[in-house]
């Protein structure tokens, strides 16, 4: 008996340096697991449903600008409105525009249940325009005349120069949008999503229109070259060579 009583004593202490082993850190691992596991999991779950759910609407559009033909107007009047003309020229046609780049935003935010940001669903329109147009066509120029016909077919060249840049800037636009924002959602801290988005469209969205729009004007002095006033002076067999030196 005294035998058997002293086994039974070793097998319970054995059993009890086998659970104060194990048990202490188990129960701390498990723990800690539960601590940092958690709000990484809320994390993940948050993006996700943002990922999901928040998705961005980009819409740019532009449309080709229309033009209002004007012909009553003197060279005198035109040389004082026109950005190119010099002391020297008479102005006989011109072009002119009227830019504009509107953006508006918004979008639905979800908040996170840490509340420690939003996400936003970036809902971004813009529209670009430079119409309307004003076509000016000198009104010494006889609208049945030769010359009236080449310098409005000359001006026509310009309205093109700006139909086609026009596409080229939405083109443009819309790919560099999509660039930054398609396909995901924006965060920041609470509240301030949409401030957010607005500060990140100031600070390069507007400047990029600003520079894009500029160069246009740069191609229409291209267009107003002394090559080209030499050539509109000689048309229609010297119809508007009393007027040389003139730019359209």
């Amino acid at each position: 008996m005294k035998h058997s009583h002293q086994l039974l004593l070793a097998l319970a202490a054995l059993v009890a340096a086998l659970v104060m082993f194990f048990w202490p850190r188990n129960s701390t691992a498990a723990t800690a697991q539960q601590g940092s596991g958690a709000p990484q999991r809320t994390a993940d779950e948050f993006e996700q449903r943002c990922e999901k759910l928040m998705q961005p609407r980009i819409r740019v559009s532009a449309s080709a600008p229309s033009y209002v033909l004007k012909t009553n107007l003197s060279t005198r009047v035109l040389s004082t409105r026109s950005t190119y003309a010099s002391g020297s020229h008479s102005v006989m046609g011109m072009t002119a525009s009227r830019t504009m780049a509107d953006i508006s935003i918004d979008g639905p935010a979800l908040l996170d249940p840490a509340g420690g940001r939003e996400c936003l669903a970036p809902r971004i329109d813009v529209l670009l325009s430079f119409e309307p147009l004003d076509v000016y066509v000198a009104r010494e120029f006889s609208q049945h005349s030769c010359a009236y016909r080449e310098v409005l077919k000359h001006e026509m060249e310009h309205v093109k120069i700006y139909t086609d840049e026009l596409a080229r800037i939405e083109r443009l636009v819309q790919d560099e949008l999509e660039r930054r924002y398609g396909g995901r959602p924006l965060y920041a801290n609470p509240g301030r999503a949409i401030d957010t988005l607005q500060t990140q469209l100031n600070a390069w969205l507007d400047p990029l229109i600003r520079s894009e729009m500029a160069k246009v004007e740069v191609l229409q002095a291209r267009l107003d070259t002394a090559e080209e006033t030499d050539k509109l002076s000689h048309a229609c067999l010297g119809e508007v060579a009393y007027m040389m030196g003139s730019s359209f």
